[in-house]
């Protein structure tokens, strides 16, 4: 049995770079909105209403890639170095596919975004910029199927960088293309949308090269040709399965009691509807999550554009204790991944919970720093005294809801690792469609508390995702040694 300092040693080191990755974009998409916004304002206005639509597609994209980590890490675990080539590949399958169909749909509400029933004004700034952004979806799918890949088998610095020096590029090229620096057109909004293309597609075929042409992945990626080559993986696979993973632990052992056996891939159709099957349930979980907080966003522009702006000016500084809380539930769910696929579920659960109490005290910090200096951070985003007053009435809601959230985070990932998720979708819907929508509701605008009302219901969805998913997650493992 590992000591608890070793799982948040290991945790926090497999998290950082998971955090910094994810702080840049926060960076990257600031950047693009100030950008855009001192460009001017109908740029600004037709960029919101386009990134409003695809934050849902993006949510979506990420909760797929989000299956790959339980199978690739629990093959690795277990040692298993065919069935983690083969999930390689499943993985680009899959998320490219799901890219294609979406594609699809948003080309068909492409050619009638007039139902959408905005201001005619604002169509040829709109269409173009809707069009760039839609092409870049299946880089950004590739891209996150290889991040998800090289993360389950313990490499967290590689996308970190990657994605890096992408903002890096993404800013660089939003000030060229978007204003006409050297000798360029001055393209407005759809300079962004090109800068962000180009940004994705370098994250796609960046990854391509490290991980088909890098020595660490070479054992996994010579497997992957030599079975298109050969077609030889089945017998190999078949060899494999009958043989006890190299810790001991017996492939029963290491699955018993979990809802997906961990078992070699037959086919690469069974091991793509494996990862669909897996990723669907995830991709809807997080769509019903973000829509709880864009549905109270809507009901904070009901009551009036204070509330709205002061809600903004909250979810904003949210996201950086949001971004913490992730870093470590991702790596949380490398390590159960990792651990179940070699039978070790007393260490599972050890993970689960250290990663639980290094997210809880590392949320309570932010937290006490962002009270301790309100004045100052909500300044920063905004010199209106309504606005400040405003979030500072709000604060008391956002502390409240840091346990169900940092709960919520942890154990969800930790159910993502142990391919449990069917009931989790079912808790989603009744944390988020069944509890928090209609508490913010029924606090802010039926019984009139206003822009407070609305942000106390959303700690009722968040703790009641959490509890579930605690329960499920203890349901899951309860029996298993």
């Amino acid at each position: 049995m590992r000591p608890i300092s070793s799982h948040i040693k290991a945790i926090s080191l497999l998290g950082l770079p998971i955090v910094v990755g994810q702080l840049g974009v926060i960076v990257q998409g600031m950047a693009d909105t100030i950008m855009v916004g001192q460009y001017g304002t109908p740029e600004l206005s037709a960029s919101a209403l386009v990134n409003n639509i695809y934050n849902f597609i993006i949510f979506f994209l990420l909760g797929i890639s989000y299956a790959t980590t339980p199978i690739t890490g629990a093959a690795f675990g277990q040692g298993d170095d065919e069935s983690v080539s083969r999930s390689l590949k499943d993985s680009l399958i899959v998320n490219l596919s799901f890219s294609a169909i979406l594609v699809f749909l948003l080309t068909v509400l492409y050619f009638n975004l007039d139902i959408l029933g905005q201001p005619e004004k604002l169509m040829p700034l709109l269409r173009p910029y809707y069009l760039i952004i839609m092409l870049s979806l299946p880089f950004l799918a590739g891209f996150n199927a290889l991040k998800q890949f090289v993360e389950a088998v313990g490499e967290t610095n590689i996308p970190m960088h990657v994605m890096l020096v992408s903002n890096a590029i993404n800013i660089a090229l939003n000030a060229i293309l978007i204003y006409g620096m050297m000798g360029l057109p001055e393209w407005g909004l759809f300079g962004a949308g090109l800068a962000t293309f180009i940004a994705r597609v370098f994250l796609f075929v960046t990854m391509l090269v490290v991980v088909f042409r890098g020595k660490r992945f070479r054992v996994w990626t010579e497997k992957l040709k030599g079975e298109n080559a050969k077609g030889k993986t089945d017998s190999l696979t078949a060899h494999r399965s009958n043989c006890p993973p190299e810790t001991g632990a017996t492939r029963s052992e290491a699955t018993e009691g979990v809802d997906n056996p961990l078992t070699p891939h037959r086919s690469s159709l069974s091991g793509s509807f494996r990862m669909a099957r897996i990723g669907l349930p995830i991709a809807v979980q997080l769509c019903l999550e973000s829509a709880s907080f864009n549905i109270a966003g809507m009901f904070m522009g009901w009551i009036g554009d204070i509330p709205l702006a002061a809600h903004q000016v909250i979810c904003t500084i949210s996201t950086l204790v949001f971004m913490i809380q992730y870093g470590i539930g991702a790596a949380a769910a490398i390590r159960v991944s990792q651990f179940r696929g070699r039978g070790e579920w007393t260490e599972v659960r050890h993970a689960t919970y250290s990663a639980w109490g290094l997210s809880a005290t590392f949320s309570l910090l932010m937290v006490g720093g962002i009270c301790l200096f309100r004045e100052l951070i909500t300044s920063i985003f905004t010199s209106d005294l309504r606005v400040q007053t405003l979030c500072y009435s709000l604060l008391p809601a956002f502390v409240l809801y840091q346990f169900g959230d940092c709960t919520q985070i942890i154990f969800s990932n930790s159910l993502r690792a142990l391919e449990a998720v069917g009931r989790m979708l079912l808790y989603a819907i009744i944390a988020y469609l069944l509890v928090s929508i209609p508490m913010s509701y029924l606090l802010g605008i039926h019984l009139g508390f206003g822009a407070e009302g609305v942000w106390y219901g959303i700690p009722f969805g968040l703790t009641t995702a959490g509890l579930l998913f605690i329960y499920e997650f203890r349901r899951k493992t309860k029996h298993l040694t």
